[in-house]
């Protein structure tokens, strides 16, 4: 699977997640990392998008801090 496909899979999980409190805001951490580490492999054309879906990940993990 691409980095771009796994990237969006990964996304589509943590956001269907059923997680409150501290277990959601691990879930986002995992994920933000998982997709952090497809950045690199991601096509020039598909980079952009995966960075979008991690920094999304990342503005609710600190929406989860508030």
């Amino acid at each position: 699977m691409d980095a771009y496909r796994e990237a969006q899979r990964l996304y589509a999980e943590a956001m269907l997640s059923t997680a409150t409190g501290q277990e959601r805001t691990a879930v986002l951490q995992q994920t933000l990392q998982r997709i952090g580490e497809l950045v690199p492999a991601a096509t020039p054309g598909d980079k952009a998008a995966v960075l979008l879906m991690n920094s999304s990940i990342a503005e609710l993990i600190a929406g989860e801090a508030r």
